[in-house]
């Protein structure tokens, strides 16, 4: 975890002592950005850590037939923990979109205020027009990750749903 070098403005705070300077919003703004990028960071923390572990019980299950229960376990239960997968990733989903859709959002307020107050270019690392289409690139490559996991995790659990059958059609 980072700790800023000053602690960011309050909102309520900021708001008391009525109109704020250009440094108070920018600091509100980043802090925004920050809270809402460790959001999503936790958001898919918790989807990587709960398809890991549906991943291990999956195969668990795939490879469990035992004498007593047969191979009717393993048709029945991995399917299951397809379809948990499945909504679970659907459930994460929206959440994660969310948060990005938030970040972009504070993104363009403080893109607008380093626009409005150019003594704040000090404080930016989009100092020009093509250093700020840079950085807006790098940022939609780096949200790709968090885009398109979630589809995947969607596509691979449809197709480890439909393993069990296939390998066990002769039952």
């Amino acid at each position: 975890m980072v700790i800023p070098a000053f602690p960011p403005p309050d909102a309520e705070e900021v708001i008391a002592h009525g109109k704020p300077t250009d440094n108070e919003l920018l600091a509100y703004y980043r802090s925004e950005i920050r809270f809402e990028t460790e959001t999503v960071n936790g958001r898919l923390q918790a989807l990587l850590s709960s398809q890991a572990f549906l991943v291990i019980a999956y195969a668990t299950a795939m490879t469990g037939s035992t004498s007593r229960w047969g191979d009717h376990m393993a048709i029945l239960i991995p399917p299951l923990l397809s379809l948990l997968g499945f909504m679970l990733t659907l459930m994460a989903l929206p959440g994660i979109r969310a948060g990005y859709a938030a970040i972009s959002k504070w993104n363009e307020k403080e893109h607008r205020l380093h626009q409005q107050s150019p003594n704040l270019s000090e404080f930016t690392l989009g100092k020009s027009d093509e250093d700020a289409r840079a950085m807006a690139h790098r940022a939609r490559r780096g949200r790709m990750f968090a885009h398109q996991a979630p589809l995947v995790f969607l596509i691979a659990w449809s197709i480890f749903a439909l393993i069990p059958f296939y390998l066990y059609r002769g039952l």
